[in-house]
C-alpha cells in the first residue's frame, strides 16, 4: 500500500510539473510578443484635416501719397488759413507771413474767440479717434493727439485772423508786415510730418515698419521760421497707396488672391479691394491702391488693418505622409476622351512596319499650364510617340518630372494623390484645398508613407 501510494504522488508530482511548465511557457510566449510589440512601429492612417492658414488678421500697413513740399520765401511768423484737408485752388491763400508777432497781439487784445459747432465736431472726432486706437503706454498716441488738438484750436485762431485781416489793413493803412503765400497748384493741404516724408511705393521694406526710427510732427508751429523751411505740404494726387507688412503665414493665406476684403481698424471703414502680393527681401507685402478716402487718413502714415481671412483654408497633413513620384508629361493638347475615358492615343509599328494606333487609358494626376502629368506605366518605352487622333501632329514622350502627394486609402488600398503645398511645418505641412486629384477634409491617409507602396492592399 505504502508502495503504491509513493507511485501515485509521484505521477501527480509529475503532471503538475508539465502543467506548470506549458503554463510558464505560454506566459513566457505572451511576455515576448508583447515585448516585441512595444519594438514594432504601428504605422496608423490618419484623417486629413481643415485648418486656417493664419490666426492673426492685424497687420500694420504705411500710406503712401504724392506730396510736395511748400516753403517760406523769407523769414517770419506763419498763421495759416486753411486746416489740414481742406482741397486748395491754384493761387488761393494759404497762409501768411509777418515779420512779428505784434498785428496778432492787437487782433486778440479785445476779442474773445468761441467755437463754432464744426469746430466742436471735429476736436470730437480727434479724441474719439484717439480713444478708439490708445493702447495703454502709448507715448507716440498721447504726442499725437496733443499735436493734433494744438493744430485745430491755431487753425481756428488763425481762421479768425484772416477773416479780419482786410479790415485792420484797411484801417492801419499798410499791411503792416504781413504778405500772403497763394497755393502753386490745387490740391489738399497737409500739416502731418514725418521721418518718412516722400517715400514711395517703391521703397517700401522691411525696415519702413521699424518703429524705433520713426519720428511725426506737425507743420503748425508759433516759432519763428527760416526762409526756406517748410510751411505746408501740398497732396497733389488723391490716388495713394496701402502697403501691408505681412506675416510669412498671412503671405501664405492670401497668396493667390487678386482682391482683399479688410477693414481699417482706426475707424472701421471697412472694403474689398484689388490686391497685389509681392515679396521683397525677407519682407512680405500687399499692396492696395486706392481713390478714395485720402482726406480721413492725411495726418497719418500708419494704419492698423483687420484681414478677413475666412476664405484662407488648407488641408493639414503630418510631414512623413508625403512621398515623391515621377510622371511622364505629356502637351495638354495630346490627351483625348475615347467613349468616356481619359487617354492618349500611342503610335506604334506593327510586325508589317504599317503604322497603327492604340487608345491607352491614363489617369492625369495634375495640369501645369502647359502639360498633363500621366502615371509613367502607361508608357511602353521611353521616346515613344503619341498622336492627336485625325491629324498629323505627334509628340515623343521623354519629359519626366514629379509630383509630392500622398497615399489616399480611402478604397483600402494605397492611391497616390498630388498636393500642393501652402506652409511648411516642422511636424505638418498644410496644403491647398479643392484640387483636382488631390484629397480632400476628411480623406483617410497613410500617415507613413516610407512604409507602404502604391496599389499596395492596407491589410497586408
Amino acid at each position: 500500500m505504502d508502495r503504491k501510494r509513493l507511485q501515485e504522488r509521484s505521477h501527480e508530482r509529475k503532471a503538475g510539473n508539465i502543467g506548470l511548465g506549458i503554463f510558464l511557457f505560454i506566459l513566457i510566449y505572451i511576455a515576448v510578443c508583447f515585448f516585441l510589440s512595444l519594438r514594432e512601429s504601428h504605422p496608423t492612417i490618419y484623417e486629413v484635416q481643415k485648418i486656417a492658414l493664419a490666426t492673426n488678421n492685424l497687420a500694420q500697413a504705411v500710406v503712401v501719397r504724392e506730396e510736395q513740399n511748400v516753403t517760406t520765401t523769407s523769414p517770419g511768423y506763419i498763421n495759416y488759413y486753411m486746416k489740414s484737408g481742406t482741397r486748395v485752388a491754384k493761387n488761393e491763400t494759404v497762409f501768411s507771413l509777418e515779420n512779428s508777432r505784434q498785428i496778432r497781439s492787437s487782433l486778440f487784445e479785445n476779442v474773445k474767440l468761441s467755437l463754432s459747432e464744426s469746430d466742436v465736431a471735429d476736436i470730437k472726432a480727434n479724441i474719439e479717434s484717439f480713444h478708439k486706437t490708445y493702447e495703454s503706454g502709448s507715448v507716440a498716441a498721447i504726442n499725437e493727439l496733443r499735436a493734433n488738438l494744438h493744430s485745430q484750436i491755431v487753425s481756428i485762431s488763425d481762421m479768425y485772423l484772416l477773416e479780419n485781416l482786410a479790415k485792420i489793413i484797411e484801417a492801419d493803412g499798410s499791411s503792416r508786415g504781413i504778405s500772403l503765400s497763394k497755393a502753386p497748384y490745387s490740391g489738399i493741404v497737409s500739416f502731418f510730418t514725418d521721418s518718412l516724408d516722400g517715400l514711395t511705393a517703391d521703397a517700401v521694406s522691411k525696415e519702413t515698419f521699424d518703429d524705433k526710427q520713426y519720428t511725426s510732427g506737425t507743420l503748425y508751429s508759433a516759432e519763428l521760421r527760416e526762409a526756406g523751411s517748410t510751411a505746408y505740404k501740398l497732396v497733389t494726387n488723391e490716388n495713394w497707396s496701402l502697403i501691408l507688412n505681412l506675416t510669412e503665414e498671412q503671405y501664405t493665406a492670401l497668396e493667390g488672391q487678386t482682391r482683399l476684403s479688410f477693414t481699417i481698424t482706426d475707424d472701421g471703414l471697412s472694403m474689398n479691394m484689388p490686391v497685389t502680393l509681392y515679396k521683397k527681401g525677407e519682407g512680405r507685402f500687399a499692396r492696395i491702391d486706392l481713390s478714395k478716402y485720402l482726406i480721413r487718413y492725411i495726418g497719418k502714415r500708419f494704419l492698423t488693418v483687420s484681414i478677413d481671412l475666412s476664405q484662407s483654408e488648407g488641408l493639414k497633413i503630418p510631414v512623413k505622409s508625403i512621398v515623391e513620384k515621377y510622371f511622364y508629361v505629356v502637351p495638354k493638347e495630346f490627351i483625348v476622351n475615347d467613349q468616356g475615358k481619359t487617354g492618349i492615343t500611342v503610335c506604334e509599328l506593327d510586325e508589317t512596319n504599317t503604322l497603327q494606333y492604340r487608345f491607352c487609358e491614363a489617369e492625369v494626376y495634375y495640369y501645369d499650364d502647359d502639360y498633363a502629368y500621366i502615371d509613367e506605366s502607361v508608357i511602353k518605352a521611353h521616346g515613344q510617340y503619341i498622336t492627336i487622333p485625325h491629324t498629323t501632329n505627334q509628340y515623343q514622350v521623354s519629359t519626366q518630372k514629379k509630383l509630392e502627394g500622398v497615399y489616399c486609402v480611402n478604397k483600402g488600398y494605397a492611391q497616390f494623390r498630388m498636393i500642393e503645398r501652402l506652409y511648411n511645418g516642422a511636424d505638418y505641412v498644410i496644403v491647398k484645398s479643392g484640387i483636382a486629384k488631390s484629397i480632400n477634409v476628411y480623406d483617410f491617409i497613410w500617415e507613413d508613407a516610407s512604409t507602404l507602396s502604391e496599389d499596395q492592399l492596407i491589410n497586408q
